[in-house]
This record gives structure tokens, C-alpha cells and sequence, in this order.
């Protein structure tokens, strides 16, 4: 094993590069792998008080700035000195997703049978997949038992899958915005997605060197967004009056305006492959896979989960967290639960740090070193 540095785009992370095969879940297997990750705070002398913070779908390591890299992480207003995530008792971790764009092994790794980037040959990953990753980092620094493991959406999925399955142990999980198993409707969601891509002439199978599907890629974060936010928030912040001369193909409404936005944000910030990829091990999800039913799967959780949910929420709707508790409750898991009204519906666990600072705080319970 080897720690490097990761280019210099890439300020303040740090990679683990494992010379080992790493067999994947639904087949496939990678010679090597590369993990990408960034750490707060200091590990105490017998290693207990890790957080590991677990990437949504778009997100990766950088979660929280730090000296080498100022630039403000994607759960910024949650980590750090005071913060939920309090930096100053907790040692924080938190590594990018296998099979995305951001460092940790991936579509855009070299192949080492050819030489090449793996592009469309980039197996399919699952999420369990994904946290046998995080697992493998944890050892690498000695960490045996986690005080707490936490993330929304895909991040929620990764949680619920290290606590019933994966060593390090767990005492804590935080799952925001998720569910014990993807529902048909949220996979539609996300199928809609992939076909925007994948119909795109510059696809090519996933071969599409420096020409990339960008306007399949554009159309599906589009789709997305059109679920991440609520209802009320579009009828909210944007009014369905032509903002200029109406036409087909262009900006009409200031709604378009918004989804043009976020289309192009991505383009620059995500790979297509990995997108299919990564939306591919979210409508995989079900931690009962592998066990006779759901409640044998939520037995092995050792410690205690707090469960959150929006009102509000189009894509992962509340009922499904909500089901999960009774399912953990079911299964004899000590719970904690706890709903929102948000207008920034699915994506509430990434705006509402005021609201849930102080909550997670309290099922931290702070400890002092």
C-alpha cells in the first residue's frame, strides 16, 4: 500500500493506492485500487473517534475546506470546529465514490490490461461495493469500530449497508433522505436519466474520449434536478410567465432558465460513464439482498440510527424513510426520528445545516477527548 497525493486540481486530498484485485458484487473485478480522501480533525490514541461522512450521488471527498484547499466542501456548514460534526472532538473522513469521476477508482482510471482509460468497460458497482471501499481505507488508518458513520440520499444507503454489513462496527448511523430499498418509482426516475445519455449519438457505448455526451449528460442532470427540489419550491421561486419571446428551442420560462444552469454545471464536473454508473448502484440498492428478508439484515446493526425525512421530498418520498424506521424498530434497533418541511425537498440535508446541527449534535452526544 502506498499514500500519495492526488493532482494538484485536487488540493488538500490525499490517495490510498491498494495493489490488490477488488472483486465487484455483480461481476467484474479491478486490479488495483486508487482511493481518494480527505480528513478534519486529529484520530485519538485507541481510535474512537471517527466519523466516516458517506458522498451523495454528485458529491466526493471534499466535503469540507481545509488549509491546502479553501475552496468551501459540499457539506460545508456541517463540518468543523463547532459544527454537527464537531472537528475538534471527531476525527472526520470522508473518501469519493468508487466508479464516479473524483479520484477514487473509476471510468476515468487507466486500465491495466490496456493501457487505457477503463471508459465504457468500467464494470457495474453496487453500493455495497462502494463501502467494502470505505471499509478498506478505514483500515488502512487501524480503525476498528466507527463512533458514527452519516450521509443523505446516496450517502444514507452507504450508512445503512456498512452498518448491516461491513467491519469496521458502527456505534451511530445517520441516514438522511434514504431507504432500506429502491422503490420502482425513484428507479424510473433515474432510468430516464441514463437513457438521456445513452441515446446520445456522442456516447459511442461509452467510448467517447475528449467528445463527451454532453447533451445527454445536460438532460439528465436536468431530470434530476426537476426531483431533487419540491414543488414548492419551483412554484416558489419561479413564476410560469415568458420571461422573453416564446420559443421551442429556447429559454422561455425562467424555470428553463434554472434547469439550463444546473444541466451545464455538471458538464463540468462529472463524467458520463460515471453518472450511469453511479445511478445504476443506487437502483441496485436493497440491504436485504443476500439475507432471508430485511428484518435479519437490520438485526446485525450494532448501535443506534436516527432516520430523517422531507415532507416535501419527490424523489426518495417520506413514507420510505419512515417505513425504514418502523422496519429498524421492527428489528429491535435503537432509533431516532425526526421529519422536516422543506421546500428544498430531496436535497434538504444538503441547505437545512441550522435545523440539523443541533439534532445531530445531540445523537452524537459529544464527547471530549
Amino acid at each position: 500500500m502506498a499514500l500519495q497525493s492526488v493532482p494538484a486540481e485536487r488540493a488538500g486530498a490525499r490517495k490510498l493506492s491498494l495493489e490488490e484485485g477488488f472483486s465487484l458484487q455483480f461481476g467484474g473485478e479491478l486490479d488495483r485500487l486508487e482511493i481518494d480522501f480527505e480528513i478534519w480533525g486529529e484520530l485519538n490514541a485507541d481510535r474512537s473517534n471517527a466519523i466516516l461522512i458517506c458522498p451523495a450521488f454528485s458529491a466526493h471527498s471534499h466535503a469540507r475546506s481545509s488549509p491546502e484547499n479553501p475552496e468551501p466542501g459540499w457539506w460545508q456548514g456541517m463540518i468543523g470546529p463547532g459544527k454537527a460534526f464537531d472537528t475538534e472532538h471527531f476525527f472526520v473522513i470522508c473518501s469519493s465514490l468508487l466508479g464516479g469521476g473524483a479520484g477514487t477508482t473509476g471510468p476515468l482510471s487507466i486500465n491495466l490490461r490496456t493501457g487505457r482509460e477503463y471508459a465504457g468497460d468500467f464494470p457495474i458497482v453496487s453500493i455495497r461495493d462502494i463501502v467494502r471501499v470505505q471499509a478498506r481505507l478505514l483500515r488502512f488508518f487501524g480503525i476498528e469500530r466507527l463512533y458514527a458513520a452519516a450521509g443523505g440520499s446516496m450517502g444514507g444507503m452507504e450508512v445503512l449497508e456498512l452498518l448491516t454489513r461491513e467491519a469496521p462496527a458502527c456505534d451511530r448511523g445517520l441516514v438522511l433522505s434514504a431507504t432500506a430499498r429502491t422503490q420502482s418509482y425513484t428507479a424510473t426516475i433515474r432510468h430516464v436519466g441514463r437513457r438521456a445519455i445513452m441515446l446520445d449519438p456522442a456516447f459511442k457505448g461509452g467510448f467517447y474520449g475528449e467528445h463527451p455526451p454532453r447533451q445527454g449528460l445536460k438532460l439528465a442532470r436536468e431530470v434530476g434536478t426537476m426531483y431533487y427540489r419540491s414543488r414548492e419550491d419551483f412554484n416558489g421561486r419561479f413564476s410560469c410567465a415568458p420571461i422573453t419571446t416564446p420559443s421551442l428551442d429556447g429559454i422561455t420560462f425562467d424555470f428553463q432558465s434554472y434547469l439550463d444552469h444546473m444541466g451545464n454545471k455538471i458538464l463540468t464536473t462529472f463524467d458520463a460513464n460515471a453518472y450511469l454508473r453511479l445511478s445504476m448502484a443506487m437502483d441496485l440498492h436493497d440491504v436485504s439482498r443476500g439475507f432471508d428478508s430485511l428484518d435479519q439484515a437490520l438485526r446485525r446493526i450494532p448501535g443506534q440510527v436516527m432516520v430523517m425525512g422531507v415532507e416535501q421530498d419527490p424523489l426518495i418520498p417520506i413514507d420510505e424513510q419512515q417505513d425504514l424506521l418502523e422496519a429498524l424498530e421492527k428489528a429491535g434497533v435503537r432509533t431516532q426520528w425526526h421529519s422536516l418541511s422543506s421546500p428544498f425537498g430531496h436535497d434538504a440535508f444538503l441547505k437545512e445545516f441550522d435545523w440539523l446541527t443541533p439534532r445531530v449534535r445531540r445523537f452524537l452526544e459529544v464527547m471530549e477527548r
